[in-house]
């Protein structure tokens, strides 16, 4: 292989056509390019091109070979059989490594449609439908038009759709994208869609996955009842409120509350304000029935 190889690990795999796949799993190694993935043992090898992959999905198991693994990723991919997976079990530090660079792999550089912005709040707006690529980063995606890029975090999307219509075209693919721009505070919504719809799939799979990363990263927050309410109560008047009357307390002590919640990185200070960060709104959201405010 004369290809850069971007990840080699050991691993137990086992191959499956349709849900109707049998078989045990066997051990050997997991070769990755930026154009194939290999799946290897000391009998046999495994070529996968990675643009015939159309899914990847991670840490849930195929029922037929539940009885074998526990933590995994799944990728399905189309072949002369028609579609087959591969379910793959390692480490977990290895798995979310090499479905990090797996995704880079597969979606880095690819060709899109992009009108950015179609609406700024409840405004739709007149924007022309633009040609770019893409890049994946660590929680956030960047498209490259020839009007400059735009980066969208996965920490500030509030929902993901898939539409069948981009500009005039009514057959194409695309993901809309909500979410809350960093600079003005104000909700933002994007039409994505790549050339080929296997990296529509796997888009949404990406964002998807970082979102649900982050949303476990949110559960494991604990919260005292003060806390709660002040979440509450930045998210309904925008951080103009009197926590002293709020909280019932001494300055000291809503002092301590407050440090506490941005020690969490739920809240940021500005020069006449309090805002949510976006784990805070993704909390108010989750919890806001917990609170009485």
């Amino acid at each position: 292989m004369t290809e850069e190889i971007v990840a080699d690990f050991t691993a137990r795999f086992i191959l499956n056509r349709g849900e109707e796949g049998g078989g045990t799993p066997s051990s050997g190694r997991i070769i990755t390019t930026k154009k194939r993935l290999v799946l290897a043992t000391n009998d046999e090898k495994t070529t996968v091109p990675l643009s015939r992959v159309i899914d990847v999905n991670v840490g849930s198991v195929p029922n037929h070979v539940r009885q074998f693994f526990d933590d995994t990723v799944t990728i399905g991919y189309e072949s002369e059989h028609g579609v087959q997976s591969a379910v793959i079990e390692s480490k977990s530090e290895t798995v979310t490594k090499f479905v990090a660079i797996l995704f880079r792999c597969l979606l880095n550089g690819r060709s899109l449609a992009v009108k950015h912005p179609a609406r700024v709040g409840g405004r739709v707006k007149d924007t022309p439908v633009r040609s770019g690529t893409l890049r994946v980063k660590s929680r956030a995606i960047e498209v490259k038009t020839d009007r400059g890029a735009f980066e969208i975090d996965v920490e500030t999307v509030m929902k993901i759709e898939r539409s069948n219509k981009l500009g005039k075209r009514n057959d194409r693919v695309t993901l809309v994208v909500k979410y809350i721009d960093d600079d003005s505070g104000r909700t933002k919504t994007s039409l994505i869609s790549p050339t080929k719809g296997q990296y529509v799939n796997l888009l949404a799979r990406y964002l998807r996955l970082e979102f649900d990363e982050l949303r476990d990263e949110v559960e494991e927050i604990e919260l005292t009842d003060p806390e709660k309410r002040v979440l509450v109560s930045v998210h309904a008047t925008g951080g103009d409120i009197d926590f002293t009357n709020m909280l019932d307390g001494d300055p000291t002590y809503v002092t301590n509350v407050l440090n506490s919640v941005q020690n969490k990185e739920l809240i940021v200070e500005h020069e006449d304000s309090i805002s949510l960060t976006p784990k805070g709104r993704i909390i108010v959201s989750q919890r806001i029935e917990d609170v009485n405010a």
